[in-house]
């Protein structure tokens, strides 16, 4: 003869769960059910998350940041054309909390992405939707089906149930974040350098003249700018870059020197490790090719050529850490701007010579976000209509670039210090 089990699950809700009621109001409700089956589970989950198909949301729904038709004058100095090293795909929720907004900085689409919520009631996020891919440089939203129904749901990481009904989203109190495993958007949750940066023209309108300082800031080297910003504030998440910087004159033959020609000390060298990372605003912009790069107060911008040369290590990097370490205070004195030969060596040392190094060994291990040029193809022919200047000769052959950076690769001595000293 068979029987069947039969359990009475009494399971207590707190009513702050509501996000109509305030906290100060909370009580305890009480949900009384009789469950007969076999598995003994309490309740039956009512809740599951949404699965959003970013390819089938209705058109217009979704907004591609940074298009090439796009004018300068739209992303000159605009809030919404703002975005942070360290949050460079996230999601918030609407002024209303009607809906969830994903903004994406991401130079490559990603992948199986999770927007989780965090429930303050039971200390666990909860998993709300999924996304099967967050477009490149995009911007969408849609409103979570959970909003208004009461839904009973597992609490993560533990056999309870809870009942929850919300009829909007609080973020103050019920935080977001994305989850997820694609390989790229780990390396941009690693970034923890908390620069905001934004676009600018400078003043530069079709009708400045020629030797006006600065140059158009059009999406074409906006986006390259994006990508030198991820790959900069990346390389100072990595373990090789910690290991430098406490290991300094050892791996590169001699002491960054500050600006009244003092060697740095230990404590200079984590003291400025942490402020490099610390918040800051940049100005990104372009300069005229009279010069290599403008920078200082926030200001940061380069010559046309860094926009492509970046990829390739040895070209770039020098302008990029330059004009940055302008932006930290630092002027021509010492080696932070300039590479300097330390008395009786004729080994280059400085900040500069380090940076381009260092990218150069983390590219070749494909330890960066970017390393691929074609990616976003600034050079190729097609693109030619949105650059005012023409490509240098020798970044239009991929096979002799290669060749070249590989010579570059051969003779570095950060490269050849860790290939005979390789960290675990």
């Amino acid at each position: 003869m068979n029987y069947r089990k039969y359990i009475r699950f009494i399971v207590a809700v707190p009513a702050c769960l509501c996000a109509l009621l305030l906290p100060s109001s909370c009580s305890t409700e009480y949900e009384d059910r009789i469950v007969y089956n076999d598995t003994e589970q309490p309740f039956e989950a009512t809740f599951h998350p949404d699965t959003i198909r970013v390819g089938k949301l209705q058109t217009g729904s979704i907004r591609h940041l940074l298009d090439l038709n796009t004018p300068s004058t739209e992303i000159d100095n605009k809030p919404e054309y703002t975005f942070r090293s360290d949050e460079l795909i996230s999601v918030h929720a609407s002024d209303d909390g009607d809906s969830l907004y994903i903004t994406s900085w991401s130079a490559k689409t990603v992948y199986k992405i999770s927007v989780e919520m965090f429930l303050p009631e039971v200390n666990e996020y909860l998993p709300v939707a999924f996304l099967d891919s967050i477009p490149a440089f995009s911007r969408f939203g849609f409103r979570p089906s959970f909003l208004g129904n009461r839904s009973v749901c597992r609490v993560p990481n533990s056999n309870d149930f809870v009942s929850f009904e919300y009829q909007y989203i609080d973020e103050a109190r019920r935080k977001l974040r994305l989850t997820g495993d694609d390989e790229h958007f780990r390396m941009l949750s690693k970034i923890d350098a908390k620069w905001k940066c934004y676009f600018s023209n400078y003043g530069w309108t079709p009708e400045s003249p020629a030797t006006h300082n600065y140059r158009e800031m059009s999406p074409i080297y906006a986006r390259e700018w994006v990508v030198i910003v991820t790959n900069y504030a990346y390389m100072m998440t990595t373990p090789e870059y910690k290991y430098i910087m406490e290991h300094f004159s050892e791996v590169m033959g001699g002491e960054l020197i500050d600006n009244d020609d003092k060697p740095f000390t230990m404590e200079k060298y984590l003291s400025e490790m942490e402020r490099f990372k610390a918040p800051a605003t940049f100005k990104l912009g372009r300069c005229n090719n009279s010069y290599a790069g403008l920078g200082g107060s926030g200001i940061w911008t380069v010559a046309t050529w860094n926009f492509y040369g970046h990829y390739a290590s040895f070209s770039g990097w020098d302008a990029i850490g330059h004009e940055f370490m302008h932006c930290m205070g630092y002027s021509h004195n010492g080696n932070m701007t300039y590479p300097a030969k330390p008395q009786g060596s004729d080994i280059d040392v400085g900040w500069t010579t380090f940076l381009w190094q260092l990218h150069l060994w983390l590219s070749h291990k494909g330890d960066l976000p970017y390393t691929d040029r074609n990616m976003l193809g600034f050079h190729k022919p097609e693109n030619a209509k949105y650059r005012d200047e023409a490509i240098r000769g020798d970044f239009q052959d991929d096979a002799k670039l290669q060749q070249k950076i590989q010579e570059y690769y051969n003779s570095s001595r950060l490269v050849k210090y860790f290939k005979e000293h390789p960290l675990e």
